[in-house]
């Protein structure tokens, strides 16, 4: 058995390789332990690679997603069985058809999948989507993963295409961007309700502000030009009734000096009412002529000691001038009734374009919650003012205890508070 194997294997090695059956014919059994190998290791390894290549085949074949091998040059060398039911077309009609691709997708999505597929000859191909019709007319979304396929010694050989039916998730993003759009859409639309509610208020703010004061300096008018003077005429005449008495003991007479004093009383509380409506010194003087008076006022009335620094303030213009005198008087009615404290510093002053009013006192000092409480009226009153103005109004707490209270306005800008 050996010898016959020896000899068969010689022959075959003359025929077909005659130079090196020379040197080995000397030695039958070395050749022998030689030839048998390939003779049986060959069918061993042809076996194995059936064995593999039906594994990855079966692999490929029931992958869930459409799996192609495209070739350099276009071609498609291997197309999936699931083809079928992800295009209606036949994997192996597909894999014959050069212009497979151009035939599926819809003529909007093929140009851009065609210069990226055209890219993909130097650098890696991200992923992508795109629509194609089916054969059977109906359209769906397509995800394709591409990979680049090498041979061992790293030549390019094409792409590896994994393409998944993408519809469902493609049509719920969509769906959810119309929905995020509509929304925007909405956001801007109740924006502009409100921006344009918030001017509105902000114009009908001013215009109140603006009949507020206009009916205080009417109504500080018709109080000191008619009450003040019919109170004056009734004090002269008590005056007169009160000098026509002979008898200084007549009991009327002490009833004429009662009410000649309570008169006298009651014209000093129409005069005080009539100047806390409208300053006339407002109108009159200016601006830091009635802060000061204002100041002087508040400290003989409240007993509290307020220190006073008022420094190159221009003339301003007369609804600037009004606003920022009532944010005074509040500050410092706020100052007398809520700090508990019993020493305020006050300064006004005009620097760098902007008039800079400041009003601190030494009391217990006011809390974030209450500085920013809807329910401060006063605060609000205040802040509106300021804002009509253009300007700005800080409310904060002193580390050593205390509040102070920053208003800031342009002396001239877009708002027209400029000087006069």
């Amino acid at each position: 058995m050996i010898l016959r194997s020896s000899h068969f294997a010689c022959a075959h090695l003359r025929r077909h390789f005659p130079a090196e059956a020379a040197g080995v014919a000397s030695r039958p059994l070395l050749f022998h332990m030689a030839t048998m190998k390939p003779r049986f290791a060959i069918p061993r390894l042809r076996s194995r690679q059936r064995a593999v290549l039906h594994m990855y085949r079966t692999v490929a074949d029931f992958t869930y997603d459409l799996e192609i091998w495209m070739e350099a040059a276009g071609s498609l060398r291997y197309v999936s069985p699931s083809c079928l039911r992800m295009t209606g077309f036949a994997a192996e009609d597909a894999r014959r058809d050069r212009d497979f691709f151009a035939r599926i997708i819809v003529p909007e999505d093929f140009p851009q999948w065609r210069r990226t597929m055209d890219c993909g000859h130097r650098e890696d191909i991200a992923a992508m989507d795109f629509r194609i019709r089916r054969l059977d007319g109906s359209q769906i979304w397509l995800s394709q993963e591409t990979t680049r396929v090498f041979d061992p010694r790293g030549r390019f050989q094409g792409w590896r295409l994994s393409l998944r039916d993408v519809t469902e998730r493609v049509q719920a993003r969509m769906f959810l961007d119309q929905a995020r759009q509509n929304l925007e859409e909405r956001v801007r639309e109740r924006t502009a309700e409100l921006e344009l509610s918030r001017e509105r208020y902000r114009a009908l703010s001013g215009y109140l502000q603006d009949r507020i004061e206009k009916e205080r300096a009417h109504i500080s008018r018709e109080i000191h030009d008619v009450l003040g003077q019919d109170m004056t005429a009734m004090n002269m005449g008590l005056h007169r009734l009160e000098r026509s008495f002979q008898d200084t003991g007549d009991a009327r007479l002490a009833q004429v000096v009662e009410l000649r004093a309570l008169v006298a009383g009651t014209l000093q509380t129409v005069r005080r009412i009539s100047r806390e409506l409208r300053p006339p010194m407002l109108d009159e003087l200016g601006f830091a002529e009635a802060v000061a008076w204002q100041i002087r006022t508040f400290a003989q009335a409240s007993g509290l000691r307020v220190d006073q620094h008022i420094e190159g303030i221009p003339d301003l213009p007369a609804a600037l001038a009004t606003s920022m005198y009532r944010v005074l008087q509040e500050c410092l009615t706020n100052a007398a009734r809520h700090s508990g404290g019993n020493r305020l510093h006050v300064a006004v002053q005009a620097a760098k374009g902007e008039l800079v009013m400041r009003v601190a006192d030494n009391g217990r000092g006011i809390t974030k919650a209450q500085a920013d409480a809807s329910g401060s009226l006063g605060l609000l009153g205040m802040r509106e003012r300021v804002r009509l103005a253009g300007g700005t109004l800080t409310v904060d707490r002193l580390p050593k205890g205390g509040t102070e209270v920053v208003v800031r306005v342009p002396l001239a800008g877009e708002n027209g508070s400029c000087v006069s």
